[in-house]
């Protein structure tokens, strides 16, 4: 069973050999993921039928500075993974991937509709916090 929306926070520690389980909840019949850098300070893991739709989406997209979109495209593109689930639900979580974020073992996988987001836990504190902020001002606007 696939969610037709990936929703939720779990906790997770990395295992020595930097696997990350992914809850089933989340898997489906799914064997391949996308790991690409977040807009935030986080690693975005897309389901593989999903990433398909990102990149039509970013062909799509023209932006007014040829140059700005051919930077943009290379350096988006230069920094995909693609990770094959294990048959103990897990993923290899690249050593780039946690250079760069400043990964530990302790993690948060948080569901964010179309993708997961995969944070260090200390720095899913501090922008979960700023987040709250501003979650606490717009939601009384919302009508949902």
């Amino acid at each position: 069973m696939a969610l037709k929306e990936l929703t939720g926070l779990t906790f997770h520690t990395l295992d020595s050999k930097n696997r990350l389980f992914i809850p089933a909840k989340y898997r489906g019949k799914l064997k391949y993921y996308v790991l690409t850098s977040g807009i935030d300070n986080c690693i975005h893991i897309y389901p593989i039928e999903i990433w398909n739709k990102v990149v039509e989406k970013i062909n799509s997209i023209s932006l007014p500075n040829k140059t700005h979109q051919r930077a943009f495209i290379t350096t988006f593109f230069a920094d995909i993974e693609v990770v094959k689930i294990d048959n103990q639900g897990r993923i290899l979580i690249p050593q780039k991937f946690k250079d760069k974020y400043s990964i530990k073992s302790e993690v948060v996988l948080v569901g964010a509709k179309d993708k997961l987001q995969l944070w260090d836990v200390k720095e899913w504190e501090k922008f979960n916090k700023q987040f709250m902020k501003i979650f606490n001002k717009i939601k009384a606007k919302l009508d949902i």
